[in-house]
C-alpha cells in the first residue's frame, strides 16, 4: 500500500485568501502547508512523507509544463478565440465543467459569457475513448452514468438549409434526419454567428439584439428546462427546406444552445415536443409527413455524424497563483513551447496580483526581460496561468518518484503500480478531475509516456463531512471546523474514531460535524482504558484463560473488523468493537488475552491510546518508535476459532420458510444450497426446478428463488 500526501496548492482559494490577508500567495500557501503538516501529525495520519508532492513547487510544476509542452507538440493543446464563461468576482474564465447551474462552482457568482482568445486542451479528441473506456471499468454505475451524460454522445446527421437569396447555408445537426420533410422552421441559438452577420438584412435587428442580451442573463440549464418558450422571428430572412424546397421562417430562441451541435436546429413540431410547444405559441405549421430513408437524406446533402456534448477543456486563467503556461510568441505572434532546458518556467514575483480582469503576469517586467534575453527582441511571453485541474490531472504519477529531476516519474515504478487499485474522491469531481485525469492518461499513453490508458481500477465517491450548520464547510460561510480544539479537548484518537464512525467512507453521503459525536467517542475510549487499567467497578485484569464464549466473540469481531476495513466500512468496524467492549464489561474478570486482542483491533482507529494500553499490558514501544513490540507491529487476532462453531440458518423458498439447517459458522453458499435442497419440504417446493437466484446471508438465512 502506498499512502502518500500532497498539496494541490496553486489556485484561486489560496490566492484570494492571501489577497484578503494582505500576504504574498507563496508565503501564505507555504505557511498553511506547514500548519497542516503539524495538524496531520497530531492526528496520527500514517502518510509516507517521503512521497510528498506540492503542485506550486517549481520541482513539480516544471513537469506540469513539460507535459503541457508535449501535448502542444502533438496538437492536443490549442490557442483560439471562443465564447467562454467568465466569473466577474474572481475575474477569470472558467471551464464548462466549473460552471454549476450558471454559477462559478468556487464562489457561486453568476457567470457571464465573453469571446476571448484562450488555451484549450483537446479533450474532444478522446470523447469516444473516454466513453467506451467506461464499459470495462468496475466502477459504480452512477459514476459511469454521470460521465456518459457529460460526454453526451448523439448519433445523427448534418443537413444544410440554404438562406433565400444568399449563398450562405444554415448547417444543422439532428438526431432525426428522417423527419426532414416535416421541418417547418429553423431555430438559431442566440449566440449563433449568423445573428451577428451584418450583411444579413434582418429587418428587426434591434428587437433581436434586445432578446439576445436578455438571454445572457440565463443559465444554460434554465434555458434548456424553461417550459415557457420564447423567441423572435428574423424578419426579412428565411430558409429553404432542402427536402420539400419550401420556404420556411428562421427564429432565434434561447432553448437552442450554441454549445450543442451547430447551434441551429431544424424544427419538426409534429415529432418533437419542444418544437411543438414553440410552434403552437407562434402559430407555425405542424406537418405530419413521410419519413425519409437514408438515400433521400443523402440526396439533399445529409452527412452522417456523431456529436458529443463535451467541449474542449479551457485551461487559461487570468490569475497569478498558478502554473505559468510555458509558451512564448515570436514577432509574428506564432506560439512556441518553451524548450525543456528552460523549465521550470518560473512564476515571476514582480507582479501586482490583485484581480483586474487582465492577466497579472502582464505586469511583470522580469518575465518580459527573461523572454527577450532567451529568445530575442520582439518575442513575448504568455501571460495566462494554467487551470489548477491540470496540476491535479497527473499528480498520482509523481507520487511514485517525487524527487526525480530527470523525468516526470519513474518508468519502472509506473509499470509496477499502475493502474491505481483503489481511488477515492468527491462526487463533485466526477465530471471534472476524474474525467480530466482519464483524458491525461489516454493522451500520455498515446505519447508512450505511461504504460496504461486508464488511471484508476476502482473508484469510490467518498462521503462528505459538512459544517455544524449542515452546509458544506467553507471559510466564506464561517463554518469550517478547526480540528485543533477538538484534539486538545478530546484527544486525537477520539476525533479519529468519530471520523471513522460517522458513516461509510466510500458512499457519497453528507454528515454534519457533531461535537456530541466526538464526545461520545471519547467516552467509548475511556471505557476501553478502564478495562485495561483495571479501574472498572467489577472488572479486574487477569491472566486467566478466555471462556469459549469470549473467544468466539473475539474471533467474530476480528473477522468483522478486518473485512469491514477492507471494504472501507470503518463505521461498522467501530460498531463491532463497541459491541465487544459491551460484552467484556459484563465479565467479573477480563482475561489479559482478550484485552490484548481488543487493543490490537483498536489500534488502526486509535493509534495513540492503543500504544499506551499495549504498554500497560506488558508490551513495549511507543507510537514514535515502532519496534517489534509496538502494538502496530502485532499480528491480527485470528478469527479461525469461530469456524468450529455452529449456527442455525433459516431456509426459505420464494421467501416462505421451509425449514432450518445447522451449518458451520460463516459456511459457504455452495454448502448451504446443497444441504438446503436435501430438506424434504424444500425439495417439494422446488418441484425439480433449478433456483434462478440464491439469496444467502451467512449465519442467518438462505432463500432459494424459483
Amino acid at each position: 500500500v502506498m499512502h502518500p500526501m500532497g498539496f494541490d496548492a496553486f489556485g484561486l482559494p489560496a490566492e484570494n485568501a492571501a489577497i484578503k490577508n494582505g500576504a504574498d500567495p507563496a508565503k501564505w500557501t507555504y505557511e498553511n502547508m506547514a500548519r497542516m503538516r503539524e495538524q496531520l501529525a497530531t492526528m496520527g495520519a500514517s502518510f509516507d512523507w517521503s512521497k510528498e508532492v506540492i503542485t506550486c513547487d517549481p520541482s513539480y510544476y516544471q513537469w506540469t509544463q513539460w507535459l503541457f509542452a508535449k501535448l502542444f507538440e502533438h496538437n492536443l493543446a490549442e490557442r483560439r478565440e471562443a465564447a467562454v464563461k467568465w466569473c466577474p468576482k474572481d475575474q477569470t474564465v472558467l471551464a464548462n465543467e466549473q460552471v454549476v447551474d450558471g454559477t462559478c462552482e468556487r464562489c457561486g457568482t453568476p457567470v457571464e459569457e465573453k469571446r476571448l482568445t484562450q488555451w484549450f486542451l483537446k479533450i474532444t479528441n478522446y470523447a469516444e475513448r473516454l466513453l467506451t473506456g467506461l464499459n470495462t471499468l468496475p466502477w459504480r454505475e452512477e459514476i459511469k452514468d454521470a460521465q456518459r451524460a457529460w460526454i453526451g454522445k448523439s448519433e445523427g446527421a448534418y443537413l444544410e438549409f440554404p438562406i433565400v437569396g444568399r449563398e450562405e447555408k444554415i448547417k444543422v445537426f439532428t438526431t432525426r434526419p428522417d423527419t426532414v420533410f416535416g421541418a417547418t422552421y429553423i431555430v438559431l441559438a442566440p449566440e449563433h454567428p449568423l445573428i451577428q452577420n451584418k450583411e444579413l438584412r434582418i429587418k428587426n435587428k434591434e428587437e433581436i439584439k434586445k432578446y439576445v442580451k436578455a438571454t445572457t442573463k440565463k443559465t444554460e440549464r434554465e434555458r434548456s428546462e424553461n417550459k415557457e418558450k420564447t423567441g423572435v422571428k428574423l424578419e426579412g430572412v428565411s430558409a429553404i427546406n432542402p427536402a420539400t424546397k419550401e420556404e420556411i421562417p428562421i427564429y432565434v430562441a434561447d432553448y437552442v444552445l450554441n454549445s450543442y451541435g451547430t447551434g441551429a436546429v431544424m424544427a419538426v413540431p409534429a415529432h418533437d415536443e419542444r418544437d411543438c410547444e414553440f410552434a403552437q405559441k407562434f402559430n407555425l405549421p405542424i406537418v405530419e409527413t413521410k419519413f425519409a430513408d437514408w438515400d433521400e437524406i443523402a440526396a439533399i446533402g445529409g452527412e452522417r455524424t456523431t456529436q458529443y456534448r463535451i467541449r474542449d477543456w479551457l485551461v487559461s486563467r487570468q490569475r497569478y497563483w498558478g502554473c505559468p503556461i510555458p509558451i512564448v510568441y515570436d514577432p509574428e505572434g506564432k506560439p512556441h513551447a518553451v524548450p525543456a532546458e528552460h523549465l521550470p518556467w518560473l512564476l515571476p514575483t514582480d507582479v501586482d496580483f490583485k484581480p483586474t480582469g487582465k492577466a497579472p503576469l502582464a505586469s511583470s517586467q522580469e518575465l518580459k526581460d527573461r523572454v527577450t534575453k532567451i529568445f530575442g527582441d520582439g518575442w513575448t511571453p504568455e501571460y495566462d496561468t494554467l487551470d489548477t485541474f491540470v496540476d491535479s490531472s497527473w499528480y498520482f504519477l509523481r507520487y511514485l518518484s517525487p524527487r526525480n529531476v530527470s523525468n516526470f516519474s519513474d518508468a519502472e515504478l509506473l509499470k509496477k503500480w499502475l493502474p491505481i487499485n483503489r481511488y477515492s474522491g468527491g462526487s463533485e469531481h466526477t465530471t471534472m478531475h476524474l474525467l480530466y485525469a482519464r483524458f491525461f492518461m489516454k493522451a500520455l499513453y498515446d505519447l508512450a509516456l505511461v504504460p496504461v490508458d486508464e488511471p484508476f481500477t476502482e473508484r469510490f465517491n467518498r462521503g462528505l463531512i459538512m459544517g455544524p450548520d449542515g452546509a458544506k464547510m467553507s471559510k466564506s460561510k464561517g463554518n469550517v471546523v478547526n480540528p485543533d480544539e477538538f484534539v486538545e479537548k478530546y484527544g486525537a484518537d477520539a476525533v479519529r474514531v468519530y471520523l471513522a464512525f460517522i458513516g461509510p467512507y466510500n458512499e457519497p453521503r453528507s454528515y454534519p460535524w457533531s461535537l456530541d459525536g466526538v464526545a461520545s467517542m471519547r467516552k467509548f475510549l475511556d471505557r476501553v482504558a478502564r478495562l485495561v487499567e483495571g479501574h472498572g467497578v467489577s472488572v479486574n485484569l487477569t491472566d486467566t484463560p478466555c471462556p469459549s464464549g469470549i473467544q468466539q466473540a473475539l474471533a467474530k469481531t476480528a473477522m468483522k473488523v478486518a473485512k469491514d476495513g477492507d471494504r472501507f466500512k470503518f463505521n461498522t468496524a467501530v460498531a463491532a468493537l463497541m459491541i465487544l467492549v459491551n460484552e467484556l464489561e459484563t465479565l467479573p474478570t477480563v482475561p489479559k488475552t482478550a484485552l490484548t486482542q481488543l487493543v490490537v483491533m483498536l489500534a488502526p482507529f486509535a493509534p495513540h491510546l492503543s500504544e499506551h494500553l499495549w504498554e500497560k499490558l506488558g508490551g513495549e514501544g511507543t507510537s514514535t518508535s515502532l519496534g517489534v513490540n509496538s502494538v502496530h507491529q502485532q499480528s491480527w487476532p485470528a478469527g479461525a476459532i469461530i469456524a468450529s462453531s455452529k449456527v442455525e440458518v433459516v431456509v426459505q423458498v420464494n421467501g416462505k420458510r421451509r425449514g432450518s439447517l445447522t451449518l458451520v459458522t460463516n459456511g459457504t453458499e455452495e454448502d448451504a444450497v446443497t444441504k438446503a435442497r436435501a430438506i424434504p419440504a424444500v425439495a417439494t417446493a422446488l418441484a425439480g426446478e433449478e433456483p434462478k437466484r440464491v439469496v444467502y446471508v451467512p449465519n442467518k438465512i438462505i432463500n432459494l428463488v424459483i
